[in-house]
Order: structure tokens, then sequence, then C-alpha cells
């Protein structure tokens, strides 16, 4: 999954703390079931921008086990509330015994599609997450820049996916179209007027855009 070299990415890994308590056990969920969740370094830098943003109102799209969500959780100021949309009933009901576990009563989850909810609410956003279909990203596109604050934040996770995104070469076949979007939602909120994007090689490659 990295895109990095792997000996600066166990660098990274072995330097930052370990997580305790519920999260491990999630992590530990997450490997033995092959459940994708947000990579050790990916967490602790989304871990920094929560801190600094200190959010009312997330819209994560991609909730899996809740780890993200509850990772989230910790840094909204007091209030506040996370909504996370999962498309998978059985996955959703897994994350949903976490948040119980975790006696979180901030979020709330919604079992449907993403881009349904996008498309459907009129709420307002500090941060929009999106770690779900990748199709996604590019065409709800119009619907998050109605959702969210200005000032807010958009984040986008795998957007450089294995390293096909920035190579032909790792490209198969299967994944064209995954790829296309994903090169096609980049060059849009690069050159979109009302973002300030950067696009950071750790993980699997994450954006992060500020909502002029």
């Amino acid at each position: 999954m990295n895109i990095s070299y792997d000996y600066i990415t166990d660098y990274i890994c072995k330097t930052l703390p370990e997580s305790t308590g519920l999260l491990k056990e999630m992590e530990d969920y997450a490997k033995a079931h092959y459940v994708p969740i947000i990579q050790k370094e990916t967490m602790h830098f989304l871990r920094f921008v929560m801190s600094v943003l200190r959010p009312e109102k997330i819209l994560e799209i991609g909730t899996a086990i809740g780890y993200s969500s509850l990772i989230f959780s910790e840094y909204l100021k007091e209030g506040g509330k996370i909504i996370t949309v999962e498309l998978d009933s059985d996955t959703a009901s897994i994350a949903r015994e976490n948040f119980k576990k975790a006696k979180n009563t901030s979020i709330k989850l919604i079992v449907g599609d993403g881009a349904d909810v996008l498309l459907n609410t009129n709420e307002q956003f500090d941060v929009v997450f999106l770690d779900a279909n990748k199709s996604l990203y590019l065409h709800s596109l119009p619907d998050i820049k109605r959702i969210l604050k200005k000032g807010g934040v958009l984040i986008a996770d795998n957007v450089l996916y294995k390293g096909m995104v920035a190579s032909d070469e790792l490209e198969t076949f299967r994944k064209k179209t995954l790829v296309k979007n994903l090169r096609d939602f980049l060059h849009e909120i690069s050159n979109d007027g009302c973002f300030t994007t950067s696009i950071l090689p750790i993980g699997d490659g994450i954006s992060v855009s500020y909502y002029k």
C-alpha cells in the first residue's frame, strides 16, 4: 500500500507512538480481516490536522469499522458532531459496536451511498473526509463545495493509489478507470481557484484542500 520507500515508511512508523486500548484492538482486527483503514503515518498526520482545525462538524464518507471516526472525534469542539457514511451494512454494524464500546455519542452513522448523502444534505461542514469509492471524489465535488464552509477543509485519502496515479508503468488494466478518476480529481482541486491544495505522498497518498 505504501507509495514511499519502505525504509522511510518503516522509520516513520517506528518513530510514531503505538495506539492503545480500543484503537489498537481495531487496528489488529483490520489487519486480521483485511479491512482497509487509514495507515499509521496518515493517521498521525490527520491527528495533527484535526488538532489545528478543532472542527465543529465533520462529514466522513467511508466509515469502515469506525477507526478514523473515533480518532477525529477526539478533536471536535465541545458539542461537535461527526456524520459518517458506510455503504456496507455488515461493516457498519461493526463500526456501530465500536462506537458503543467507546461510549461515543458525537458520531452519527448513516448506512447508505455517500454520493446520495452528499446530494441530499444541506448541512454545512468544517471538514469533509473522503475515503470511499474513488469515482465519488470527482463526481461529488460540486456537492462537497456546496456543503463545505468557507475556510473549511476537504481531505481525500488514497489519492495516489499504490503509485498508479503518478506512473503509467504501475497502472493495471483493472484499475484504469479508478486511476483516471483520481487523476481528474487531483487536477480539478489543484486548479480550482476556490481551493488551495496540497498533495502529500504519505500512506497511499492524501490531499488536503483549504476552501477559500
